[in-house]
């Protein structure tokens, strides 16, 4: 196999700095994005990775220019990998409408915006694989998650609709659901940040979530490295090429399963005389 362009965002932390090494163990270029450079790990800094400071939330042409101008120094991208995000915690009542949309900027509009960057670029190659790093919060709502889940239904949703157009340019697109890995995404919450106003009487569920940052169970790199074996094809991930989602660890499979009881069984037992229910029945069992 040739080797692959991997464009990487958030490429300095958790499973985008873990892949990009991964990438880069395999003779593959890559290409990967931090708020800011001095971010990146020494041992990316002196690699042969291109790493590249953009903010999520930098406008469409800020984005776009930084991919046309990959495309043309290195011919393609392969690979987008949406890795970049964070988690807001609390209760809706204790988050505010700005600090929710600064949410949704980072792990939505700037995730869209990325992903529009490199579309015209994969339907021009006939190719390429957009991995979006979505969540078991992307499958379940849970108390103190609203908005970041929010977030994440959200990712999930625009992903599935675009992989239906994609696929006629030779585009694949996957979800990967990671559930609680040891990655520093609950290190916010540990150190008291990103929690919103505390309101009384709710529970304290960013404390609990801080207190098992690096007791995750799922390991990180076993996690990429399934990720790269959905994007290649080898491996687990042999012959799955054609699956959208990629659950990960126990808890995001449990998630998933729960998941599709509350879509199906509440709302048909509801509706079970009504037409439309029968219509969701032959959809689900299809």
């Amino acid at each position: 196999m040739a080797p692959l362009v991997w464009f990487i965002t958030g490429g300095n932390s958790g499973f985008g700095l873990l892949l990009a090494q991964h990438a880069l163990a395999k003779g593959d270029t890559v290409i990967a994005t931090a708020r800011s450079v001095a971010k990146f790990p020494k041992a990316l800094q002196t690699s042969s990775a291109v790493l590249k400071q953009i903010e999520m939330t930098a406008s469409e042409a800020e984005i776009s220019g930084i991919i046309d101008d990959i495309v043309e120094k290195h011919g393609r991208i392969d690979v987008l990998v949406n890795n970049a995000g964070f988690g807001h915690v609390g209760a809706v009542e204790e988050i505010s409408s700005q600090e929710a949309r600064y949410q949704f900027d980072v792990n939505f509009f700037g995730l869209y915006n990325f992903t529009r960057a490199a579309i015209p670029h994969m339907r021009k190659q006939g190719s390429g694989v957009i991995v979006q790093l979505s969540s078991g919060a992307g499958l379940l709502g849970g108390p103190g998650g609203a908005v970041y889940c929010a977030s994440k239904f959200a990712v999930e949703g625009l992903t599935e609709s675009m992989a239906s157009e994609l696929q006629p340019f030779g585009i694949r697109v996957h979800l990967v659901e990671p559930g609680i890995f040891r990655t520093n995404f609950l290190k916010p919450a540990a150190e008291g940040r990103n929690m919103g106003q505390k309101k009384e009487g709710y529970v304290d569920i960013g404390s609990a979530m801080g207190a098992i940052h690096g007791s995750q169970p799922g390991n990180p790199q076993l996690g990429v490295e399934r990720i790269y074996e959905l994007v290649t094809g080898t491996g687990m991930a042999a012959g799955l090429q054609d699956q959208l989602r990629m659950p990960m660890g126990s808890d995001c499979y449990g998630m998933l399963k729960k998941r599709r009881w509350l879509c199906s069984v509440r709302p048909l037992r509801s509706l079970k005389r009504s037409r439309p229910a029968r219509i969701i029945r032959q959809t689900i069992s299809a």
